[in-house]
């Protein structure tokens, strides 16, 4: 009996032990998490802990029990219970070690989320743009600090409120409100120019408002957001230049001798205003100059980005009288601003980029772009400008202003419309529009048109890892190495989520074939970093196909899109060739 009592008494031990055990681990996790329990579970988990002591205490009184015999039966029992106790208490010891990597975890990713959430707020803060939320009702949610800079507003003086209730003007709030209403009853997109004034300001202010629903997930119920750009100087700008068309207009109807000016002055600012490029623009004014001023000869000279010096951009007439390239300091109208005129009968300042011998007259017209100086506009004549001359060439001056403006401004807007927000590639609406005439193009030239159809692999589990903000620095990364990787009259964008298509002309299949694996190849390779974190690398399969004779946008871009999903279903991260048997 002597081996019995021993086995029942290192039984009793160990169980004692672990039961003692547990409850120092528990307590050492609460310690190093600080966690708390909720008042609600206090009486269980004392009265757990109480058991578990208890029954610590029992085994433990049960090593001094005088010698007693033991069934086969209760020395198995006893054997089971000290096994699976200790096996308790081994495994309760890494698994706490893991849930204190997992909290740790958890608390950096919350703090990642919170700079990411307050980055979030500087931009909609500091942008110069002006940022809101509304409800179904039209009540305000949120603004940002541009409309509180704009209106002289609190951060919540507006928050919960309606147009119509804090606008200067109700009718213009109604008006506002009557948008708003469109966008949920479509749920489309809106872009508009609303008139909203500004408190201090009697004058009206015109804004390009682009409103869009979304569904607030928490709660639901649809929401407006908006983004509202103040372009009231490009409405006075284009108001000006319609404004001096109808000056023109009137001045023909008085003057006979000035009606050909007038036609001359009215088809330049109507050609202007259908300039596509800065180049187009100074042609325009080189022609009309060289019809007004036929006896006189002249140039366009424009500053530079780098505002480091001037240059000629065009000329007209027979004779140059001025460098091609100077500095700003060597024109006195770039100096003070204004209008510098010399003349035999007139003297003044000489500008030092006229060439010498100077003679004749001269003057030298600034620029003026956005309220900033642009260049100057420089007339030559054998004998005098005239105060009507002058005059004409002002106004050519401040109409060719007023077109470079507007030009920046279309170049602005056309650029948002043709590009996606968070690539810049190209959207998905100009990528099919292209395509089309690249097709036809293909069909003249008899060259076929090759078109890349990708699709990053495991995306949703990037997402799912990272986290969408993560994930779309993996989408800019990949945009930047297509736009490395393509000649410069291919064409790419993103066609939605993590898809992309590029479209290359005059391509064979090799060739394609060719490009396309070293593409796949640099995309594996690409390395990925969200600040100092280096993210894990992506791959991405490629469907590819040629144009034929007559097939249409859509046909051929599912070509590829088909070649593309043959890639998934084979595997992923592989190049696949159209073929008929995909359809």
């Amino acid at each position: 009996m002597e081996p019995i009592h021993w086995n029942c008494t290192i039984a009793h031990g160990i169980t004692a032990f672990s039961y003692f055990g547990i409850p120092t681990v528990i307590w050492v996790f609460f310690a190093k998490t600080k966690a708390t329990i909720p008042s609600k579970f206090w009486l269980a988990f004392l009265l757990s802990g109480g058991f578990v002591l208890f029954c610590g205490f029992h085994h433990f009184l049960a090593i001094f029990e005088p010698y007693m015999p033991v069934s086969l039966l209760h020395l198995c029992v006893l054997d089971v219970m000290a096994v699976i106790s200790l096996a308790a208490l081994l495994n309760l010891m890494p698994t706490t070690h893991r849930i204190l990597e997992a909290i740790a975890k958890s608390q950096e990713d919350t703090r990642e989320l919170q700079r990411s959430q307050q980055m979030q707020q500087l931009f909609l803060d500091h942008g110069p743009f002006g940022a809101y939320i509304k409800d179904e009702q039209s009540r305000i949610l949120y603004y940002n600090q541009e409309i509180q800079t704009r209106f002289s507003i609190d951060p919540q003086e507006w928050v919960g409120k309606m147009d119509s209730e804090v606008l200067p003007d109700p009718e213009e709030g109604r008006r506002v409100m009557e948008n708003d209403q469109i966008v949920l009853k479509t749920l489309q997109p809106l872009k508009l120019i609303e008139e909203v004034k500004v408190p201090g300001n009697h004058h009206p202010c015109y804004w390009l408002s682009f409103k869009f629903p979304f569904r607030d997930y928490t709660t639901s119920a649809y929401r407006i957001g908006g983004i509202s750009i103040d372009i009231t100087e490009s409405i006075e700008a284009q108001r000006s230049l319609t404004d001096l068309n109808r000056q023109l207009e009137q001045k023909t109807l008085q003057l006979d001798t000035k009606k050909q000016e007038l036609i001359y002055l009215s088809d330049m600012a109507d050609m202007l205003y259908s300039c596509e490029s800065e180049d187009e623009v100074y042609q325009v004014v080189a022609l009309t100059c060289s019809k007004l001023f036929p006896n006189m000869n002249g140039c366009v000279c424009i500053i530079v980005n780098s505002k480091n010096y001037v240059k000629m951009n065009s000329i007209w007439g027979d004779k140059r009288t001025s460098k091609e390239i100077f500095s700003q300091s060597e024109c006195w109208a770039l100096r003070r601003g204004k209008s510098n005129p010399l003349s035999p009968l007139n003297s003044g300042l000489i500008c030092s980029h006229l060439i010498q011998p100077v003679s004749g007259a001269h003057l030298c017209i600034p620029l003026f772009g956005q309220g900033e100086l642009v260049g100057i506009l420089h007339i030559y004549c054998i004998e005098e400008i005239s105060p009507e001359d002058q005059q004409t060439a002002e106004i050519i001056a401040r109409t060719l202003g007023i077109a470079l403006n507007n030009l920046s401004i279309k170049k602005r807007l056309t650029y948002d419309s043709l590009r996606d927000g968070m690539t810049q590639l190209f959207n998905q609406s100009y990528m099919q529009n292209i395509t089309e005439q690249r097709l036809a193009e293909a069909d003249r030239s008899g060259e076929p048109l090759g078109v890349i159809f990708l699709d990053i692999d495991n995306f949703k589990y990037y997402n799912s890892r990272y986290g969408h903000l993560t994930a779309n620095i993996v989408l800019k990364e990949l945009a930047k190495l297509l736009l490395k990787s393509i000649r410069s009259f291919d064409i790419a964008c993103r066609w939605g989520g993590e898809e992309f298509v590029i479209v290359m002309p005059n391509m064979t299949m090799e060739a394609l074939r060719k490009r396309v694996e070293k593409l796949r190849v640099d995309v594996e390779r690409m390395q990925l970093k969200d600040g100092d974190q280096i993210l894990e690398s992506i791959t991405a399969s490629f469907g590819i196909a040629l144009s034929k004779p007559g097939i249409t946008v859509k046909d051929f871009l599912n070509q590829a899109n088909q070649a593309m999903l043959e890639a998934k279903r084979r595997g992923k991260n592989r190049v696949i060739e159209y073929a008929n048997t995909y359809n």
